[in-house]
Order: structure tokens, then sequence, then C-alpha cells
């Protein structure tokens, strides 16, 4: 599987919702399609956080790091 970036899993995240919300709008029997997509969504969102937070910029050991408690304009 190739890697993602955490742009591309929000994106997955989107489109599986969308799909999920067409399928259910349609009319037709694909409520449980509709539930898979669902729970696809929720994964694409929990791996895009996760790779967020691999990529976060950390600390080396003994330094201080200080992140502003107010926004730069």
């Amino acid at each position: 599987m190739p890697q993602l970036t955490p742009l591309e899993a929000l994106q997955l995240t989107s489109t599986f919702v969308s799909t999920a919300e067409r399928m259910r709008t349609s009319g037709t029997d694909l409520e449980k399609r509709a539930l898979l997509y669902d729970t696809a969504s929720r994964v694409a969102f929990l791996r895009a956080h996760l790779l967020s937070q691999r990529d976060e910029v950390r600390p080396m050991f003994g330094e201080i790091q200080r992140r502003a408690i107010f926004s730069i304009a």
C-alpha cells in the first residue's frame, strides 16, 4: 500500500462521506453499502490524524520547545 499524506487521507475521508450521502439520497436500497463507506471515512480520518501526528515537529531530547499561546497575524 502506498504511503498517504495527511491531506490525501482527508481527501479520501471527504470522498467516502460524499459517496455515502449520495447512496442514501439515491432512493435505492444501498444502506449497507453506505454504512461501509461511512466506516471507511472514519478509518481514513483516523489515518490522517495519525499521519499528522507523525509529521509533527518534536524537540530533541534536552531541547525546550515553546509554543505561542496567541496567534500572530
